[in-house]
């Protein structure tokens, strides 16, 4: 398998993107908000307070301090009309080769986005997060691995209930904004639901990170206002998200895995699913795309990735040595250093 880089022009548009996206997030909040830096744990976090509205001040939370956040911060100051702008770049990426998702999906992502879900910590995971790593890592990816009919969407379990934020109404009616046909599906106990579905079949599924083996059938988001499934695995690849932009309408800023840590889970997540899943190919195929990609401009992230995997323990080691084995010999040396 053979990736093609991208020009260094459009890899640079793709940044430019992503930092244009982040400041339209955070100036959204209106004219006369303020910045607010808190420490929790002896780390910084960020909150914006908007400007009164019927006898209230809205404090809503941007993140932990980072450079890209800071900058973010300044530039929102001054921002204005610039979705004209952001179209034309995302115009020229699609063009340029660079994966998109199907209208749907992209209105999806745009309605979660509005709301504050990635803005929570939440996190696109899955084909929709895999679709985005070629603008990210400045590769084009291989087409067959990048086709989907659904969304994921995670939450650590955490940080869900540590943030001092959360959505002001139901995860189902902010789904319902970008297609009113929207349903719950139920789990046993027919008051909860982790899974929303239309009637052509689209999906959404919450997700959350396991606690403990002995998990309930699902685990309350409240960040999220939305039942979700836990999942084994899951902590390993929500830790140290990253930004991304999803190429629909004026571009979309979301939160994905970090591309080591998506390609070790996903030959974990390989052997977990029967021989007759065809996702069990999509997932290796999706693997070695990334460690390729990685393996030319990140092979140390990679590596680390790899290893803290191993360290967790002998299950852990045993399904990612059975994956491992069925790479080819150069990705394998890529992953065992």
């Amino acid at each position: 398998m053979t990736l093609q880089r991208l020009p260094l022009a459009i890899h640079t548009n793709v940044a430019d993107l992503i930092d244009q996206l982040r400041a339209a997030q955070i100036s959204e909040f209106g004219d006369g908000a303020s910045f607010l830096r808190r420490e929790r744990g002896g780390r910084p976090y960020w909150y914006v307070r908007s400007r009164q509205v019927r006898g209230e001040r809205l404090e809503r939370y941007l993140g932990p301090e980072t450079s890209e956040l800071l900058a973010a911060m300044e530039t929102a100051k001054t921002i204005n009309g610039a979705a004209d702008g952001r179209r034309q770049i995302v115009r020229a990426l699609r063009a340029a080769g660079l994966h998109t998702p199907d209208q749907r999906t992209g209105r999806v992502l745009q309605a979660l986005n509005k709301a504050g879900v990635f803005r929570l910590r939440a996190a696109v995971v899955g084909t929709v997060a895999f679709q985005t790593y070629g603008a990210l890592l400045g590769f084009t990816l291989p087409a067959q691995a990048v086709r989907t009919g659904d969304l994921d969407i995670a939450q650590d379990y955490g940080i869900s209930m540590a943030i001092d934020d959360g959505l002001d109404r139901p995860f189902i009616d902010v789904l319902r904004a970008a297609d009113p046909s929207f349903s719950p599906i139920p789990k046993l106990d027919p008051g909860k639901s982790a899974a929303y579905r239309t009637p052509d079949g689209y999906a959404v599924d919450v997700l959350t990170t396991s606690r403990h083996a002995g998990d309930d059938e699902t685990s309350r988001l409240v960040a999220l206002n939305t039942d979700a499934t836990p999942l084994r695995f899951l902590d390993f690849l929500l830790r140290d998200t990253v930004e991304a932009a999803v190429l629909h309408d004026d571009g979309v800023l979301v939160r994905v895995p970090a591309p080591a840590r998506y390609a070790v889970h996903k030959l974990i997540i390989s052997r977990k699913r029967s021989q007759a899943n065809p996702k069990r190919r999509k997932d290796v195929a999706q693997a070695q795309a990334l460690i390729r990609a990685l393996a030319e401009d990140d092979p140390f992230a990679l590596r680390d990735a790899y290893a803290e995997a191993r360290g967790r323990g002998e299950a852990w080691r045993k399904l990612l040595d059975e994956a491992v084995s069925l790479l080819p010999e150069d990705a394998r040396a890529v992953l065992e250093g």
